[in-house]
C-alpha cells in the first residue's frame, strides 16, 4: 500500500507542478514587476538568452506593431509579464492584446501588460502593442521572466523606440501644376503591403475590439482563427482554420456545457465540388454528430472558401431562442434554436464530408479551456487540458517502461545471481520480478479504469490522415489489459518444479509476457502522439529511445551470460584433467572439484542490473515530464 500512496503522490505532485504557473501574473505585481515566489529573488545578472524584439526600431503615435519575448540557445521559459514605459520617466505607455496565449491586465484601462496563462514551455510569446496618440520620446519593453519557481529575471529590456511624427509632409515643386497632372496620371500608387502567403491564415485585427475571438497563433501566423461579434438579436460567426486533407471538407464551431463532446449544438459549413459552401445546424449525441430537421433555420449571409489548405466560412445566426424552447428534449430531431446568449465552451473541429452528412472529425476537436461568453470581445488562446487522460498515460509509462522493463530483465538474466539468498523464504530474484509485475497490474488496472471513466466507455480516437494508426491505441490498450491480467491466473496454475507441463506453462508465461510488454510499448508510442495528451512531437523519439536501448541491454546480458558459461565449461574441463599432485588423469587419485558459485553471480552482472534500473528511470522520469509539463 505504501508502494501505491508513494506512486499517486507523485503523480499528483507532478499535474500540480505542470499547471502552478497557469494563472499568470498576480494583479498586485503590475507595479513592482516581480513575481512573488516566496523567498526565491531574482538572478543577479541580466539573461543572455532571453530577448524582447519590436517588429520596428521605431513607433508612431496611434500606430501599432509586434513585440516578441525569444527564448535563445535551446532555453525555454514559462512565465512572463510585459508592459513598455518611457525610457526616462518610467511611466507606463499603451495598451497590449494578445494574438495567442497569453492574457492582458493591468493599468485603468485592464489591457497596459500582458501575462501568461498556461504553465507550458515557451520559446516565443508574440503581443500586439498599440502606442498612445499623444506619445513622444524613447519608449521601452519591460518584461519579468520566469524559467522555474526559483530561477526568474526582472527588469529584463528590449532597446529603446524612438517617436516618428503622424505628420507626412510633402516636397513642394516648381514644375508648373499641367506637368504635374500630367506626370502624376501617368504613375501607379505602389503598395507596400506584402503579399498574403497561400494557406497562410492572419490574425483578425478586430479582435479584442469589436470581435471576441478563439485563436491558435505564433506571432501573426495562426493555425485557427474564429471570431464573433454579439448584438441581441444575431451574432456574426467567421472561421478560419488549416485543414488536412482535399475533398469535401467540413468545418463546425460547437457550443457545449462542458470540455467534451456530448449534446453540444453544433453549427457546421461544407464546401461541394463547385467551391460553393453552405452552413447548416446539428448536434452531437454523444460522439456522433446528428443531423436535425430544420438545419437551415436561423443562418444567412453565408460566405466560405477551401484553398490551399485553409477552410474559410463566415455566417449570421440569428438569435430567436425562449426559455420554453429550451425545454425541449435535446436528443430529438427537432432541435430548439440555438441560445447564444448562455455561457458555454467552444469547440472547433474539422473532417472530411459526404453530401450534406459530417464524417468522423480527423483529430479531436478543439475546446475552449472556459465558458466563453459571447457578449465579450475577449481574445481566448487557452485550450481545454484532460488531467485524467495525463493521469493514465503517468500510470502506463510507469507500469510498462520502468517496473516491467526492470521485472523482466530479472526473470531472465538474474536467476542465478544471488542464489544462495532469500527474501521471505523465496529467491531474491522472484520476489523483485513478482513485486514489480503486481506493481504493472495494479497500475494497468488503475489507469484502465480511468481512461474508460474519462471517455464514458470505449471511445474511437481521431487522428490526421497521414497517422491513422493512431486510431489502433485504444483497441492495443484494452489487449494489454487482457494480458497482464492473464499471466497473474497463469501463476495460479503453475505445475511444480519436476511436473511434465512445467516446460509448457515456463514458455506460455514467457510468451504472455513478453506479448504485453511489446505491445504495451507500441501502445505507449501510439499514444504519446495522441492530442490530448499534449506532450511534445518528440516525446514519440524518447520512446523509440528507450526501446533500442531495452534491446541493446537485454543483447548485452545474454552475451555476458554466453561469455560466463563458456568460460567456467573451460575451466572444469580444465580441473578434471588434473589431480590432487597436478598428476594426469592416468594418476591414482584425483582431488574433488572445490564447489565453486555460479559465475553469472558476479559484481559485473550486479553493475549491470544497477546501470539499467537507472537507465529505465531516467526514461521514465523524462516521459512523466513531458507528458505533465506541456
Amino acid at each position: 500500500m505504501g508502494l501505491l500512496q508513494c506512486v499517486f503522490m507523485t503523480l499528483a505532485a507532478s499535474v500540480w507542478h505542470a499547471y502552478g504557473y497557469s494563472g499568470g501574473a498576480p494583479k498586485g505585481t503590475c507595479v513592482s514587476m516581480i513575481p512573488s515566489h516566496g523567498g526565491s529573488g531574482a538572478q543577479p545578472s541580466p539573461p543572455t538568452d532571453y530577448k524582447i524584439t519590436a517588429s520596428a526600431n521605431s513607433y508612431t503615435p496611434g500606430d501599432s506593431l509586434t513585440v516578441t519575448i525569444t527564448a535563445q540557445n535551446g532555453q525555454q521559459f514559462k512565465g512572463y509579464l510585459l508592459r513598455a514605459q518611457d525610457e526616462t520617466t518610467g511611466k507606463t505607455l499603451g495598451t497590449f492584446s494578445v494574438v495567442g496565449g497569453g492574457k492582458i491586465q493591468c493599468g485603468p484601462t485592464g489591457n497596459q501588460a500582458v501575462t501568461h496563462t498556461s504553465g507550458a514551455w515557451k520559446t516565443a510569446e508574440s503581443f500586439t502593442w498599440t502606442a498612445p496618440a499623444d506619445a513622444s520620446g524613447n519608449i521601452v519593453f519591460m518584461a519579468s521572466i520566469v524559467k522555474s519557481y526559483a530561477v526568474f529575471w526582472t527588469n529584463v529590456r528590449s532597446s529603446p523606440l524612438s517617436a516618428e511624427s503622424a505628420v507626412v509632409t510633402t516636397k513642394q515643386t516648381t514644375v508648373a501644376q499641367d506637368t504635374t497632372q500630367a506626370a502624376s496620371s501617368s504613375i501607379e500608387p505602389v503598395s507596400t503591403e506584402k503579399p498574403s502567403v497561400p494557406g497562410a491564415i492572419k490574425m483578425d485585427a478586430r479582435c479584442g475590439d469589436t470581435r471576441g475571438c478563439f485563436v491558435n497563433c505564433e506571432g501573426n501566423e495562426c493555425q485557427y482563427v474564429a471570431t464573433w461579434q454579439y448584438t441581441p438579436e444575431f451574432v456574426d460567426f467567421s472561421i478560419e482554420r488549416k485543414v488536412v486533407g482535399g475533398g469535401q471538407r467540413w468545418l463546425a464551431i460547437g457550443f457545449s456545457n462542458d470540455q467534451k463532446m456530448g449534446d453540444d449544438d453544433v453549427l457546421h459549413c461544407i464546401n461541394d465540388a463547385a467551391g460553393q459552401v453552405t452552413v447548416a445546424r446539428s448536434f452531437n449525441l454523444g460522439t456522433i454528430n446528428q443531423p436535425i430537421a430544420n438545419p437551415q433555420e436561423g443562418i444567412s449571409s453565408v460566405t466560405g472558401s477551401f484553398t490551399d489548405g485553409v477552410f474559410k466560412c463566415s455566417f449570421r445566426y440569428s438569435q430567436v431562442a425562449t426559455p420554453q424552447d429550451n425545454k425541449v428534449k435535446r436528443q430529438t430531431t427537432t432541435r430548439p434554436m440555438i441560445d447564444l446568449h448562455l455561457h458555454r465552451h467552444i469547440m472547433l473541429g474539422d473532417g472530411p464530408a459526404s453530401g450534406d452528412q459530417v464524417g468522423m472529425h480527423t483529430v479531436n476537436p478543439i475546446v475552449t479551456a472556459a465558458m466563453v461568453d459571447l457578449q465579450t470581445t475577449t481574445i481566448i488562446g487557452d485550450v481545454a487540458r484532460y488531467p485524467l487522460i495525463k493521469v493514465h498515460a503517468c500510470l502506463m509509462i510507469l507500469a510498462w517502461i520502468f517496473c516491467t522493463g526492470v521485472g523482466l530483465v530479472f526473470a531472465r538474466f538474474y536467476k542465478p545471481v544471488w542464489s544462495e539468498r532469500t527474501i521471505l523464504g523465496l529467491k531474491v530474484w522472484f520476489q523483485f520480478h513478482r513485486g514489480l509485475m503486481v506493481t504493472t497490474l495494479v497500475l494497468t488496472l488503475v489507469g484502465f479504469i480511468i481512461i474508460f471513466v474519462e471517455v464514458n466507455g470505449y471511445s474511437q480516437i481521431s487522428a490526421p490522415m497521414d497517422k491513422t494508426y493512431l486510431k489502433s491505441h485504444p483497441i492495443l490498450g484494452i489487449i494489454v489489459t487482457i494480458l497482464v491480467v492473464i499471466n497473474p491466473v497463469m501463476a495460479l496454475f503453475r505445475p511444480g518444479p519436476k511436473d511434465k507441463n512445467r516446460p509448457i506453462f515456463n514458455w506460455g508465461h514467457w510468451a504472455v509476457g513478453m506479448a504485453a510488454h511489446i505491445l504495451s510499448v507500441i501502445t505507449i508510442c501510439f499514444g504519446v502522439e495522441l492530442q490530448k495528451v499534449g506532450a511534445p512531437k518528440y516525446t514519440v523519439y524518447v520512446v523509440i529511445g528507450y526501446i533500442v536501448y531495452h534491446v541493446l541491454m537485454e543483447i548485452t546480458l545474454k552475451i555476458y551470460d554466453l561469455f560466463a558459461e563458456r568460460q567456467d565449461t573451460e575451466r572444469v574441463e580444465h580441473m578434471e584433467m588434473k589431480n590432487g599432485n597436478g598428476a594426469t588423469q592416468n594418476g591414482n587419485s584425483f582431488r574433488p572439484m572445490e564447489p565453486k558459485r555460479d559465475p553469472k553471480d558476479s559484481i559485473i552482472k550486479k553493475l549491470l542490473l544497477v546501470f539499467h534500473i537507472a537507465i529505465a528511470f531516467a526514461f521514465t522520469l523524462t516521459l512523466l515530464l513531458l507528458v505533465t509539463q506541456y
